[in-house]
């Protein structure tokens, strides 16, 4: 509930559309309630009415001016096409995945693999410190890592270090050092 709120704080003071909380909160790729036939799994998300749909919702007619989003599987994560959700929302700095020759960013982060420790600026996403492929270009794995960061057009400065260049990490874990062998 407190990630919710906090999404829901982004979205209400940043440059982010409304409806993208709403978006990465909702479930596809389960059966329509609406439709029970085969094959009718929710795999479009219906931007006006806030709603996911199946095919056959696409095909009875009532949402035929409104915006459609369709989403992909991509190692069993949701994922959206990059050129459909730079229409909506800017994706720099997220990072892309290739899925059957399409580009593709995903909506929520993916399992982690690795260590949990990693720092920023590491590689690893700003948020929930996946690792990432390409640190140089991205600073995000997914678009929620994005929005709950709060981030949109604010440059990465590079990890924090004192005037010397060295880490702040690497200074507190020296200090520790220290102060374990002043105690011996």
């Amino acid at each position: 509930m407190i990630l919710v709120n906090r999404v829901e704080r982004v979205l209400k003071r940043g440059p982010y559309p409304t409806w993208l909380g709403y978006f990465l909160e909702k479930k596809f790729f389960q059966k329509c309630p609406i439709h029970d036939l085969q094959k009718n799994e929710c795999n479009r998300y219906c931007i006006t009415c806030d709603e996911p749909l199946c095919k056959y919702c696409i095909k009875d007619g009532h949402h035929n001016d409104h915006k459609i989003l369709t989403i992909y599987r991509h190692v069993y994560q949701d994922v959206v096409r990059l050129d459909d959700m730079e229409n909506h929302m800017n994706c720099d700095k997220i990072q892309p995945y290739k899925c059957n020759k399409k580009w593709v960013v995903s909506l929520n982060p993916l399992p982690h693999k690795g260590s949990w420790s990693r720092i920023e600026g590491d590689g690893a996403c700003k948020f929930c410190k996946r690792n990432l492929t390409n640190p140089q270009t991205n600073r995000f794995c997914s678009i929620a890592c994005k929005v709950k960061i709060g981030e949109e057009a604010a440059e990465y400065k590079g990890p924090k270090v004192n005037k010397n260049g060295v880490r702040y990490r690497a200074l507190k874990f020296k200090e520790e050092m220290e102060q374990s062998q002043n105690a011996n």
